[in-house]
């Protein structure tokens, strides 16, 4: 299956300096990572993901990583705040025998005016708006799949991504070569590992799901 092609935001790197604009944008930045308001603002936003609703733990930890994924170059003003640019920042959060990688962009909305959304969980390379996109093409595909939609079950999430590997070369004028992943969506009682393919090329990224016979249903254990 082949989705649209996926336009917006760059593709995704942790090259910090694509980020940055100048040596004092980089403290301004690392003073804003560091500012405990903010990191409680990400954490919020972290338990606002759907994996972490359907899965509650009153044990859990949160944890921020020392890491970021740039979506939008930076900016501040004179005085040092921050005025545009969105990122990623990676939560682990770990309890009741689970851990989970949670992932939240945070986006600049006006001058010191930022929002926190919480993203897809796990280690997937797609954008948010790759993302967005995807999750449609995903879901369409398990409608095709014997058993893909659980009778009589109102649940139904997204419980993991999974990078897996890039492949083959860099098509003239994309920015990466293309990679796969797998993602994972949870119901009632089973799980759906569906396999999931981004090709970059010169216009975005195309989204290529399945082989329908590649994409596994189980069972969970209660």
């Amino acid at each position: 299956m082949e989705l649209d092609r996926a336009r917006g935001y760059v593709a995704l790197g942790l090259c910090v300096l694509a980020l940055r604009a100048s040596a004092g944008d980089d403290g301004a930045f690392s003073k804003l990572l560091g500012d405990p308001v903010e990191q409680q603002h990400v954490i919020s936003g972290a338990k606002r993901a759907t994996v972490v609703l359907q899965n509650p733990c009153t044990e859990a930890q949160f944890s921020i990583e020392n890491k970021f994924v740039p979506y939008k170059p930076l900016s501040f003003d004179s005085g040092g705040n921050i005025a545009s640019g969105a990122w990623k920042q990676i939560v682990d959060e770990q309890g009741c025998g689970t851990r989970h990688v949670l992932n939240v962009m945070v986006s600049v909305h006006g001058a010191g005016d930022l929002a926190f959304v919480p993203l897809l969980p796990g280690t997937t390379h797609a954008d948010p708006v790759l993302q967005k996109d995807a999750v449609k093409i995903v879901v369409q595909a398990l409608s095709t799949v014997p058993g893909g939609r659980e009778a009589n079950c109102a649940i139904g999430y997204f419980a993991n991504t999974e990078f897996l590997q890039q492949e083959g070369v860099t098509l003239p004028g994309a920015k990466e070569p293309p990679w796969r992943e797998l993602w994972t969506l949870q119901s009632c009682t089973q799980k759906m590992l569906v396999p999931v393919r981004s090709i970059p090329d010169p216009t975005g990224t195309s989204i290529s799901v399945g082989p329908n016979a590649d994409i596994r249903i189980v069972s969970l254990a209660y």
